[in-house]
C-alpha cells in the first residue's frame, strides 16, 4: 500500500504521483499525494465532491499546474510538460463532443490535430469505432444518439489516440442507472482487453469496487488508503473509509480492551481498544433472529434484543432499523421471496460477530 509521504520506488512503478500538491489561495485542494500505479493497471480515485479527486486527475493530465510534487510516467518527469505532449487521453464527464461533427469526424478530431497521415486516420477511426460497437453510426451527430452512444463515441476518441495512459472523470454520471451498469461493463472489458493504464474518478463506491484494479479513497485533499476493493471493504483503515465504501451503523463508545460500551450495549471485538472510540458494523453482516453467544466454529459473537421501528422493502434486500437500548441499528436482509417483512414493533433478536465490529479512535 502507498501512502501520503511514503517515497515511491520509481523503477518499478509505470506512473508515479509523489507528494503532489494544489492549493488556490488559502485552500489546500489536494495534499502530498503519493501513490504507484503499475502498467495496465484501473484505479479509481473515490471520495465525495470537493475531496481533491478531479483536481489530482487534471494535474495528471496537464490541466491544471501542480503548486508541488511531481508526475512521472515510466520514469520521464511530466509535472512541466503541457498537455499536449503528456500522451494521454481523457474522457469528460460531459462528454465534450462537437455537435457541427459527426461520430467519424468527432473521433478523428485528436488524429488531425496530431497531422497523423490521412489514410491512417480513416484506418484508426474504422477500428476505434468498431471497439465501441458503434459501426454503421459513423454518420450520425451526437444529438442523434443516446447518452449511452454519446459516451461510447467520447471513449473511443479518447482511444483512437492510442494513448499510454486513459483518464475519465466521472464519465458515467449523466447515464441512467441500467446504462451505468451496461458502460462499466464494457469501460472495463475495453480497457482491460487494451491493457491500457486508466485512472478512474468517480464518488460511486459501486463503479469503483466493480470495476478498479485498486481504490484510492480520497477526503479533504488527502488520500486516506489506497487498495483493492477488497482491502477497503473488509479491511478498512479509517472510519471514513468504512462509512465511505459501503453502508454501516455508526456508533460512539469507550473501548477497554476487547469490549465496547456503547449506547446501553456491551460489544466484543477484535483486538485491544483503549478510550473514546467510534464502532461500527455492515447492515447485512448482522442476523435477523436466534442466534447464541458463540458460532458453530466457536468464533465470538454480539447478541442483543430490539425492537422493530421501520422497515423497508428495496427488491432485492429487505431493511429494517432496529432499536436496541439507546441505539438504533439497521440491518440488511437478503430477500428469498418469503413475503414476509420484520413487523414494525416486533421483538427480535440481532446477532454479528466480534469480527465484524470495526472499532476506530474517536475524532478529536
Amino acid at each position: 500500500m502507498a501512502r501520503a509521504g511514503t517515497a515511491p520506488s520509481q523503477d518499478k512503478a509505470f506512473l508515479v504521483l509523489h507528494r503532489l500538491r494544489k492549493a488556490y489561495d488559502d485552500t489546500l485542494a489536494v495534499d502530498d499525494l503519493t501513490l504507484e500505479i503499475a502498467k495496465g493497471e484501473l484505479v479509481a480515485f473515490l471520495g465525495p465532491s470537493g475531496c481533491g479527486k478531479t483536481t489530482s486527475l487534471r494535474m495528471l493530465a496537464g490541466l491544471t499546474p501542480a503548486s508541488a510534487g511531481r508526475i512521472v510516467v515510466e520514469g520521464r518527469d511530466l509535472t512541466h510538460v503541457p498537455p499536449y505532449q503528456r500522451d494521454m487521453g481523457m474522457v469528460f464527464q460531459s462528454y465534450a463532443l462537437f455537435p457541427h461533427m459527426n461520430v467519424a469526424r468527432n473521433v478523428a478530431f485528436g488524429l488531425e490535430m496530431r497531422k497523423v497521415p490521412r489514410g491512417e486516420i480513416a484506418q484508426r477511426v474504422v477500428e476505434a469505432i468498431a471497439l465501441v460497437r458503434l459501426t454503421g453510426r459513423e454518420q450520425r451527430r451526437p444529438s442523434e444518439l443516446s447518452g449511452g452512444q454519446q459516451q461510447r463515441v467520447a471513449l473511443a476518441r479518447a482511444l483512437v489516440i492510442r494513448p499510454s495512459i486513459l483518464l475519465f472523470d466521472e464519465p458515467l454520471s449523466n447515464l441512467d442507472a441500467k446504462l451505468r451498469d451496461e458502460m462499466r461493463t464494457e469501460i472495463r472489458e475495453i480497457q482491460q482487453r487494451l491493457g491500457i493504464t486508466s485512472i478512474f474518478v468517480t464518488h460511486d463506491q459501486v463503479e469503483a469496487l466493480t470495476m478498479c484494479d485498486r481504490i484510492a479513497v480520497m477526503h479533504q485533499g488527502r488520500l486516506e488508503q489506497l487498495g483493492t476493493p477488497e482491502d477497503l471493504y473488509e479491511r478498512p483503515a479509517t472510519a471514513f473509509v468504512a462509512s465511505f465504501v459501503g453502508r454501516t451503523n455508526r456508533l460512539k463508545g469507550i473501548a477497554r480492551g476487547d469490549t465496547v460500551e456503547t449506547g446501553g450495549l456491551s460489544l466484543r471485538t477484535c483486538g485491544t481498544h483503549q478510550g473514546d472510540v467510534v464502532v461500527m458494523m455492515r447492515p447485512h453482516r448482522i442476523v435477523l433472529g436466534e442466534a447464541g453467544c458463540v458460532s458453530a466454529d466457536g468464533r465470538a459473537v454480539n447478541r442483543m434484543t430490539g425492537c422493530v421501528i421501520r422497515t423497508v422493502y428495496a427488491g432485492d434486500v429487505v431493511q429494517s432499523d432496529v432499536r436496541v437500548a439507546d441505539s438504533i441499528i439497521a440491518v440488511e436482509q437478503s430477500n428469498r421471496g418469503s413475503g414476509e417483512l420484520p413487523a414494525v414493533g416486533a421483538t427480535v433478536t440481532l446477532s454479528f460477530l466480534a469480527r465484524d465490529t470495526l472499532v476506530y479512535p474517536a475524532a478529536p
